[in-house]
């Protein structure tokens, strides 16, 4: 396994410590050997003038080391041993290949067995025996190298700089311990590596390497350097695999990759980054205070959490963000250049990128989660939603694209009102799922559908249904299958109700059913075909509300009723400003008589019935208007015209609420024709014109040579005849011109005595 730069710096300091280490070897063997004289050189060494100073140890037949120098000498007081020009060559197990470490002076203390070289240092690895072979170098240059030969250990306090196939560095001051097998750079350490398209850089305080571990240990600083990224760090561990970096773990760290188009910063506690081929970042954790920031032209978007996995691809040797999974108290938060701030909480959320990692693809919690909308502009709406899940697709530019949630409640902050205007109500709603779509060119949402038990709140205003759907663009909202919207003043049930959130205007079609609870303002119900006081209830296939509810429309067979009375039709319409109601095709009214006050006996209930095709009424006269051909029955009486009109009687503070009639007056008009039925009695009345007086039980005939008919007493004809139908009473007004003719039969029963 082929070692890195730091491996390389040990090897060339534990070279030139071997110096020391031959030069005490040789000295044992030859001391034996030599001679004793002269005595200023060391005993059993030779020196020879001109070729120098050699020492070979080998194994066999195998070279191990040979040490060349150029002069030796030796004093004695303090005892030295001096070398010039020297040359040590280490050979490797297999013979082929050598170390050469080459320095201008060594000297040797023999009192503590210390080999130092004050001058240059130069260490080259790698040489092939043979010349023919490829040469993979390895240059180191140092100065003042001290080694021990008790202890093996090689050290400087001095400038270190190396060179070989992948890197290059320098530090100032080493130790190299070989029993251990450790490296120690003391400071100002700075490494680069040069293999592959990126280039990687690490700089540190100090630098502690154990070759037995592949790990490297910076302090009490450390910074990691390629090209567009940086890390800035306190204490780490870097792992080696291969010679190359393969996993740095940093404390307090922070780091950030600049390219042209994003910037992706990082930071946590401790941080993991874990490495592919050629020095790329295929992962980092961050655990403890992590954090995640991505910028770009589309937007800023900030993952905070107390732990961070970002997982990168690493095409060419870049590192492109591909997913990022956030836990623990995570909090992202999205800042589109233009449309609202996107805030989203959650336990557990994951990221992934769009190819090129410049832009966000999908955001989803794996936990309940809540996402806040923060408007840009005071005008603009806040909203806020909680789901049990939430998923989040983007588009192009990093704009919202879909929002979906599940088992999700949402909040919407009312819109801005006008100066001195009351303030609009919030709104909420809950489903159990929820789909929000987004305009792609503004980012703003543009429809929210929810479903599955949906319920809605606005101020005073709730609603329900099996499915909901709002077009923001229109704050259109409609709601689908047994639909239901309900105030203080009553409430409508449809297959279908859309409601417009600008006019409040709402359309309800498909088994309609509206309630509408009596008016709290009212102290006393009012005598009229609508009583205010009394709740209302109606159905029909279609419900339209316009004005505030002031304008109501029901149409498809629509039945409205308060109590006893009521009123059908194929269409009502109801204008509470205007105080009107109009009612077209087979219009029915039934409306009842109120009980007298202070009646003795109990009274039977008495309804007037009326249809006609068209009815018109008007609360500020309490005037019923039925056209079109028309036909009234009240008790025994009937009567058919063209067109009837009806007055309500008018409120009387002064009067008990309880007494009087609902129905006050009728005149009738065209082709007037009356009939009263009993057991043994017929009465008949035709004329163009009448009116019917209810307190009096009375009909006046007029227009038309009007013509009364009585099965008893005979048939009378006038100008005006006047019936008093609760009474055998009967006046006739004759013209001087013509003269009333009066036909009466005679009394059987009488006449008979």
């Amino acid at each position: 396994m082929r070692r890195t730069g730091w491996l390389l710096l040990v090897c060339c300091l534990a070279l030139a410590g071997a110096v020391g280490w031959v030069y005490q070897q040789q000295v044992a063997e030859q001391s034996k050997a030599a001679p004793k004289k002269p005595a200023s050189l060391p005993a059993g060494f030779q020196s020879r003038a001109g070729e120098g100073w050699v020492w070979t140890k080998t194994d066999g037949e195998k070279t191990i080391a040979e040490v060349r120098a150029k002069e030796f000498t030796q004093q004695t007081d303090p005892p030295r041993v001096f070398l010039q020009d020297v040359e040590l060559k280490v050979f490797h197990k297999d013979d082929t290949t050598y170390d050469l470490i080459r320095s201008a002076k060594a000297e040797l203390r023999t009192e503590d067995g210390v080999m130092f070289a004050d001058g240059d240092v130069n260490m080259t690895m790698g040489f092939k025996a043979d010349p023919a072979m490829k040469n993979r170098l390895v240059r180191i240059k140092t100065s003042g190298v001290t080694y021990s030969t008790m202890t093996g250990k090689v050290s400087t306090d001095r400038k270190a700089e190396f060179a070989f196939e992948n890197s290059t560095g320098s530090a100032t001051g080493a130790i190299y311990d070989p029993a251990l097998r450790e490296l120690q750079m003391q400071k100002d350490v700075d490494l680069h590596w040069t293999k592959g398209k990126k280039k990687m850089r690490v700089e540190s305080g100090e630098l502690a390497y154990k070759e037995q571990e592949s790990k490297i240990y910076l302090k009490p600083w450390s910074r990691l350097t390629r090209e567009s990224l940086t890390l800035n760090a306190g204490a780490a561990v870097v792992t080696l695999n291969e010679g190359e970096i393969g996993l740095v773990e940093a404390e307090n760290a922070n780091g950030e990759d600049k390219q042209p188009k994003r910037v992706l910063e990082y930071a946590a506690d401790q941080l993991v980054m874990r490495f592919a081929d050629k020095n790329a970042i295929n992962r980092i954790e961050g655990e403890r205070n992590a954090k995640l920031v991505t910028t770009s032209d589309t937007g800023r978007t900030t993952v905070t959490a107390q732990h961070v996995d970002m997982d990168f691809e690493t095409p060419d040797g870049e590192s492109v963000l591909k997913k990022a999974l956030a836990r623990g108290g995570t909090t992202v938060e999205n800042v589109p250049p233009k449309t609202a701030t996107r805030i989203m909480r959650s336990e557990v959320v994951e990221l992934a990128m769009r190819a090129g990692g410049e832009e966000i693809d999908t955001i989803v919690t794996h936990t309940p989660g809540e996402v806040e909308f923060l408007p840009k502009a005071p005008a603009e709406r806040y909203r806020k939603m909680n789901g049990e899940r939430i998923w989040i697709n983007y588009g192009p530019k990093n704009q919202l694209e879909k929002f979906r949630a599940s088992k999700v409640t949402t909040f919407t902050k009312g819109k801005p009102a006008p100066k001195g205007k009351p303030e609009n109500p919030d709104s909420k709603t809950s489903s159990e799922d929820l789909l929000a779509t987004f305009d792609p060119k503004t980012g703003d949402m543009s429809r929210l559908e929810q479903w599955t038990n949906f319920q809605y709140e606005e101020g005073e205003r709730r609603a329900k249904a099996d499915h909901a759907k709002l077009e923001q663009a229109t704050e259109h909202i409609t709601l689908t299958g047994t639909a239901r919207i309900w105030d203080p003043s009553g409430s409508t049930d449809a297959s279908t109700i859309e409601l417009d959130q600008k006019t409040g205007d709402m359309v309800a079609t498909e088994k309609v059913v509206s309630t509408r609870l009596p008016d709290k303002k009212t102290a006393k119900p009012k005598s009229s075909l609508i009583d205010s006081s009394e709740t209302i209830q109606a159905r029909a296939a279609k419900m339209t509300t316009q004005k505030q509810n002031t304008w109501i429309r029901y149409e498809g067979g629509a039945t409205m009723w308060q109590g006893a009375d009521k009123l059908e039709a194929e269409t009502i319409t109801i204008d509470r400003k205007a105080q009107l109601l109009t009612a077209n095709g087979k219009v029915f009214t039934q409306t009842r008589e109120r009980p007298k006050a202070n009646a003795k006996q109990p009274q039977a209930q008495l309804f007037t019935l009326v249809r006609a095709p068209e009815l018109e009424y008007r609360e500020s006269e309490k005037l019923a208007y039925y056209k079109g051909g028309v036909n009234l029955v009240r008790g025994d009486l009937k009567v058919n015209s063209q067109e009837l009109r009806a007055w309500f009687s008018k409120d009387d503070p002064k009067t008990p609420v309880d007494e009087g009639n609902s129905l006050q007056r009728a005149n009738a008009d065209g082709s007037v024709d009356i009939l009263q039925s009993a057991a043994d009695r017929t009465r008949t009345g035709k004329g163009d014109h009448a009116v019917y007086e209810i307190a009096e039980s009375k009909v006046v005939l007029t227009g038309g040579a009007p013509v009364f008919t009585d099965s008893l007493q005979g048939t009378t004809r006038g100008q005006t005849i006047t019936w008093f139908s609760d009474n055998d009473r009967l006046m006739v007004d004759g013209a001087d011109a013509k003269p009333t003719e009066s036909r009466l039969k005679r009394n059987q029963k009488k006449s008979g005595k």
